[in-house]
């Protein structure tokens, strides 16, 4: 959550390019998606 607070303030005071913010955001999540569902499933075995 804190990260996603930290990139939101720096791009408003950049005003980066919010493409490429957004993939970041993507993957970020996706990753922790991944590692939760990685983590559900080695427990089970």
């Amino acid at each position: 959550m804190q990260l996603i607070l930290f990139i939101y303030f720096t791009t408003k005071r950049m005003k980066a390019n919010f493409k490429s913010i957004l993939l970041y955001v993507v993957r970020f999540i996706e990753l922790l998606i991944s590692g939760a569902a990685g983590g559900a499933l080695g427990s089970n075995l």
